[in-house]
């Protein structure tokens, strides 16, 4: 069984604990669960996906510490989108192929439902864009093991508490992937456009920056993928790339939107 379907039958379980664990909330009146769900969702998405995944690795729009990067690596698996290698993979061939046949999720060719849910779609992955990833060791064993790191995490949270592998898993894996999924659909189809992108119809959304803090400037982003920060105008506010300030080790490597994008051919 390939690594693809594996995540599809691990979330098809998570969203079932979901279900229960909301249902618990509503019974029960134990809202604390609840906030431990909303502020794990926040803690591994903006760390494990949208800095992790995205800006560090899918995109190198800065450089930090190993031990960061190991780090934030790890959290990325646990929001169960994929390991590094597959995300990265994936998404660099969006960038590549915006809007054209070849895009995994676009919604204008696909529809939103299937672009909501396009990691059901997927079948091949162009490897030949993340040969950075497949020649990290460390990256490697993350894909390896995928599934046995989200084991020993599940394990942890049940010693503390058996509820937390609902609320601190399954729930924040569930966000993650739906927020993820906010962006491909809404940014593409809502908002405005600073740039013109020719076919690419990605666009600045309100909407998708505030469910992921920043991440939903997207035609910013789509103008200049390598850049570290997604603000272009003060009111477009960034969270990720506050945090990205604290982590980031070399500041000559770093590119904003308001310089020039990435030159013709550069690898995304």
């Amino acid at each position: 069984m390939s690594h693809n379907i594996k995540v599809r039958a691990l979330q098809v379980v998570n969203h079932l604990l979901f279900a229960v664990g909301i249902a618990y909330v509503v019974m029960t009146g134990e809202y604390s669960y609840a906030l431990v769900g909303l502020l794990s969702y926040w803690g591994l998405g903006v760390l494990g996906i949208n800095i992790g995944y995205h800006r560090l690795l899918a995109h190198r729009s800065f450089s930090t510490y190993p031990i960061v990067e190991k780090v934030l690596s790890v959290i990325g698996v646990i929001t169960s989108v994929g390991s590094p290698l597959a995300w990265v993979t994936l998404h660099r061939m969006h960038h590549k192929t915006t809007e054209t046949a070849a895009d995994p999720h676009s919604p204008y060719l696909l529809g939103n439902f299937r672009a909501w849910f396009g990691f059901w779609n997927i079948t091949h992955l162009d490897l030949s864009l993340s040969k950075d990833i497949r020649k990290d060791k460390f990256q490697k064993r993350l894909h390896k093991y995928y599934f046995e790191i989200i084991l020993v995490y599940c394990v942890a949270l049940a010693v503390i508490d058996p509820m937390l592998i609902i609320f601190a898993y399954c729930i924040p894996a569930c966000l993650c992937l739906h927020s993820s999924s906010a962006i491909i659909v809404i940014a593409h189809r809502q908002g405005y456009k600073t740039h013109d992108l020719g076919i690419d119809e990605a666009r600045n959304s309100w909407v998708a920056s505030l469910i992921t803090l920043g991440e939903g400037w997207h035609n910013n982003h789509h103008h200049n993928p390598r850049a570290w920060s997604n603000q272009e105008k003060w009111w477009e506010l960034d969270p990720n790339a506050w945090l990205i300030k604290l982590i980031k080790r070399n500041t000559k490597k770093m590119t904003t939107p308001k310089q020039a994008a990435r030159p013709e051919g550069e690898e995304i």
